[in-house]
């Protein structure tokens, strides 16, 4: 009877350990990104607080890289497989009996997450209302590119003619206008490099070199600036000087 005893007592503690395993499948709509598959299994665990940890871990790591709970990745609660081996009451050997299968729960997998993400996707970028001017507008003899920078917006002249028939071009690449967009107004400085010289009767009579103030109104369908006239100042005495950029539209 002793080595008999024996053998019982080494089987108990061998088979009072549980085989149940844990493990827990996972759902990512957008986990292709972070160069994973759309879905998986993670396990098996030997307890629930380790399959627990395993998706804590698992949830927080994906959330450090961009798809994180609650978004786009969707883990499963941990189930159990399996049955514990109960250690026998008598040494009577029974026959073995068959581990029932563990039961499969249908996947549970939430649409929200994946539906906020397609309208975050899906939602057009708002443009600037300055960025609406931007490109080539031109009027009856020039060529000018407006750039638009955060709220700064300024026109360069790109190509104007140098006879009246437009036979022989220029292409000087200068700013004409600086400044920016209120609404509808085009308000701003034209930049004169050079001082103008004439004679008027005898006198001389120049105007300065500078930045002067000049405003532009801007078509509601955007395709049309109509720009008023820039008073230079003049010695007293001579005729009053005015510049104007004229009509422009689309290129």
């Amino acid at each position: 009877m002793r080595p008999l005893v024996l053998l019982l007592a080494a089987l108990i503690p061998a088979a009072s350990l549980a085989s149940v395993t844990y493990s827990f499948d996972w759902y990512c709509s957008g986990c292709a990104k972070l160069g994973m598959g759309s879905n998986g299994r993670e396990g098996p665990y030997g307890s629930g607080s380790a399959c627990e940890g395993a998706r804590t871990s698992m949830a927080g790591s994906l959330a450090s890289r961009g798809c994180g709970s609650g978004r786009c990745f969707n883990p499963q609660p941990c189930a159990a497989s399996g049955t514990p081996d109960l250690a026998p009451a008598s040494p009577t050997i029974a026959p073995a009996r068959p581990r029932p299968e563990s039961a499969k729960v249908p996947p549970y997998f939430d649409a929200r997450p994946d539906r906020v993400r397609r309208a975050d996707e899906a939602r057009p970028l708002e443009e600037a209302p300055a960025q609406a001017i931007s490109g080539r507008w031109r009027n009856s003899f020039s060529w000018y590119d407006v750039r638009v920078s955060k709220d700064a917006i300024q026109i360069a002249l790109v190509e104007t003619c140098r006879t009246p028939d437009c036979q022989r071009r220029e292409y000087p690449n200068r700013p004409v206008f600086l400044g920016r967009l209120e609404g509808n107004r085009l308000i701003g400085v034209v930049p004169i490099r050079n001082a103008l010289e004439s004679d008027q009767n005898g006198r001389h009579c120049g105007t300065p070199a500078g930045e002067f103030q000049v405003e532009g109104h801007l078509a509601d369908d955007r395709g049309t600036i109509v720009w008023r006239n820039a008073e230079l100042p003049v010695p007293e005495g001579c005729a009053p000087v005015s510049i104007s950029l004229g009509t422009w539209r689309r290129g």
